[in-house]
């Protein structure tokens, strides 16, 4: 069974019903309302004057028509004259509309405290009337009656002409709202037609839409474009990823690869040996490649996350942070020095993350030192510096050094992925920090990390008043 659209209608269609359907609804009132104001405009023109006329009667009983002539007079104002005495009713002579009398409001006038006139609205045969019935001052009771032919054939008139004005209302408001429609619903059309080409051809690269129309158009506009431009960049650094990464893995795969060969040659050609030592420095050259195929491929994974910002909810000390960082790479190369100084910073973040950052940035400062420097760790003010005594960095590649296997000619001797210092520079982003480079007047590179966050902060986690409390461990300078 087919299923069908819970929305057949188009949205312009949709909108030009509804601008329809207030117009419909808007004439529907004012037309009941002027509908029933003109008819009772009309009525109280007719019952202020049969009342007149029934009151003069009633006043004066020889002013009452009771001859051929007084009815012809009567007929040409449109009036009918009844009179009721004793129960009976008398018609003047000649009067072609009959009096439908009511003897409910005959005997309402006449009965003591009632009513001095009773007005209501009856049918003579096929014609309708108003009527209005008086008591008279000799006793009679009179009944006044005028046709309502020309207030109905008024009041249907206007009617008719409301109907065909609010048709035509209609019309026109069913036509501007198509246009309207047409016209406000142009830039989401081109929107639509624009996703319609990005899915088919995923082509991301693309011109931005005019942002044009309301405001709400134009901001829907707007981020769409903004988010064309976030996507284009998005795969842009992947495909660049993707590139950079094939790049540096086939290199050590190549290497890999032939001392693997190398030794699969060596067992099967037992006549074919190695230097002595030799084979053990093939099997440790393997280990050593794999050692680093495997920090590059879990660089490359942390840099797949590029656009996952980690949920920044725990409160972190960043002094404990770089201290447990100084004490791992330290045991890493325990021939290196460090001169630490730690103040108090706290911030919103993901420990796991800053405490990789700042591995990295020690192990770089550790890799370009010389034997005998020393790497200088300072912590004050929410900004970590991180110095070495190495040759530093040459003024050409400063802006590049955080960027994703960057390496300039001095740092590919040293080995390494590239990949350090831009993990470095996610994680500061990911923070709300800023990354910076610079060459030292002394010599050596400076590298900063600027966090926000505080002094203290107001409340610590279960477990952190302890490590808070820690005391920074002695770490010894080396001797020049």
């Amino acid at each position: 069974m087919r299923r069908l659209s819970p929305h057949p209608l188009s949205l312009g269609s949709r909108v030009a019903l509804l601008a329809a359907g207030a117009v419909i609804m808007t004439i529907v009132v004012v037309s009941f309302a002027a509908y029933a104001m003109l008819q009772a405009g009309l009525r109280t023109e007719i019952d202020q004057t049969l009342v007149s006329q029934a009151q003069s009667f009633a006043r004066d009983p020889d002013k009452r028509p009771g001859s051929q002539h007084d009815a012809g007079m009567l007929a040409t104002l449109g009036i009918s004259v009844a009179t009721v005495y004793n129960g009976s009713i008398f018609t003047p002579p000649g009067t072609t509309l009959p009096v439908p009398v009511d003897m409910t409001d005959v005997r309402a006038v006449v009965a003591d405290g009632g009513p001095s006139f009773v007005l209501r609205s009856a049918h003579s045969g096929d014609v309708h009337v108003r009527m209005v019935t008086v008591h008279g001052a000799d006793g009679n009771v009179i009944v006044l009656a005028r046709s309502l032919s020309t207030v109905d054939r008024a009041v249907l008139r206007f009617a008719l002409r409301s109907v065909i004005v609010g048709l035509g209302a209609v019309s026109l408001a069913a036509a501007a709202g198509f246009a309207v429609a047409g016209a406000g619903l142009s830039p989401i059309r081109r929107l639509t037609r624009a996703a319609t080409r990005i899915a088919r051809t995923q082509d991301l690269d693309t011109t931005p839409i005019e942002s044009t129309g309301g405001r709400e158009i134009s901001e829907l506009t707007r981020s769409f474009n903004a988010m064309l431009t976030a996507l284009n960049s998005s795969r842009v650094r992947q495909r660049q990823l993707v590139s950079d990464a094939g790049h540096e893995l086939r290199t050590p795969l190549t290497s890999l690869r032939a001392n693997i060969e190398l030794l699969i040659q060596i067992r099967n050609h037992p006549e074919r040996t190695l230097p002595r030592g030799g084979e053990e420095q093939l099997l440790d050259d393997v280990k050593a490649q794999l050692g680093e195929l495997t920090t590059l491929v879990d660089d490359l994974v942390e840099l797949a996350r590029e656009d996952e910002t980690p949920a920044l909810h725990t409160p972190v000390w960043l002094d404990d942070v770089v201290r447990d960082a100084v004490e791992r790479v330290r045991r890493r190369a325990p021939a290196a020095a460090f001169s630490v100084r730690l103040e108090p910073w706290v911030l919103m973040g993901s420990e796991t993350e800053l405490s990789r950052a700042v591995t990295n940035l020690l192990d770089n400062a550790v890799k370009f030192s010389p034997p005998s420097g020393t790497v200088q760790v300072l912590l004050s003010g929410g900004e970590l510096a991180v110095a070495d005594e190495g040759p530093g960095i040459p003024p050409a590649d400063l802006p590049h050094v955080f960027e994703r296997f960057y390496r300039s000619a001095g740092a590919r001797a040293a080995g390494g992925s590239g990949l350090g210092l831009a993990i470095v520079r996610k994680a500061a982003e990911h923070h709300g920090g800023e990354v910076h480079a610079e060459n030292r007047p002394e010599g050596g590179a400076l590298l900063r990390i600027r966090f926000p966050g505080a002094p203290e902060a107001h409340s610590a986690p279960d477990g952190q008043d302890a490590a808070r409390d820690r005391p920074l461990p002695e770490v010894p300078r080396r001797e020049r």
